[in-house]
This record gives structure tokens, sequence and C-alpha cells, in this order.
């Protein structure tokens, strides 16, 4: 027993679909723009800011460093 599937109709045209997609585009754009803008107006992005700048920031070389699987700096400390 087989089953045939009906051929489908599009009733929206290219354009239209590109004309929605371009819509939804400006809309999630829009949405995103002011989000943004009213995170970092509040002072909650402050206050994160604030606590990241508390952390040291290390170069790649230094964090390889403080990798034990790092089999590289391994040989450089028996080295040493």
């Amino acid at each position: 027993m087989t089953t045939r599937r009906a051929a489908r109709t599009s009733t929206t045209s290219a354009e239209d679909k590109a004309q929605a997609r371009r819509e939804l585009a400006e809309r999630l754009h829009n949405s995103i723009t002011d989000q943004v803008a009213a995170l970092v107006d509040s002072a909650s992005w402050r206050a994160y800011l604030d606590h990241m700048a508390a952390f040291h920031s290390y170069s790649t070389g230094r964090v390889a460093v403080f990798d034990p699987a790092n089999s590289v700096t391994q040989e450089w400390r028996s080295a040493a």
C-alpha cells in the first residue's frame, strides 16, 4: 500500500517571503538594540563590569603553564 502526497501549492511568492524575512530581521534588530541600550544604562551592567575588573587577565601562554594536561608545558617544567 502506497500513499500519495498532494503537491504543495504556495500562495506566497518568493518576494513576499523575502519581504517577511526583512521585516522580521528589522524587528529583531530593533529589539536587540533596545535591549542593549537598556542594559548599558542599568546599574546591574555597571556592577557586572566592576566585578569582572577584579579578575586577573592572563595571556594564553600563562594559562598553559597552569594546565596540567598540556604536554608541552610538562616537558618545559621537567627541563627547568
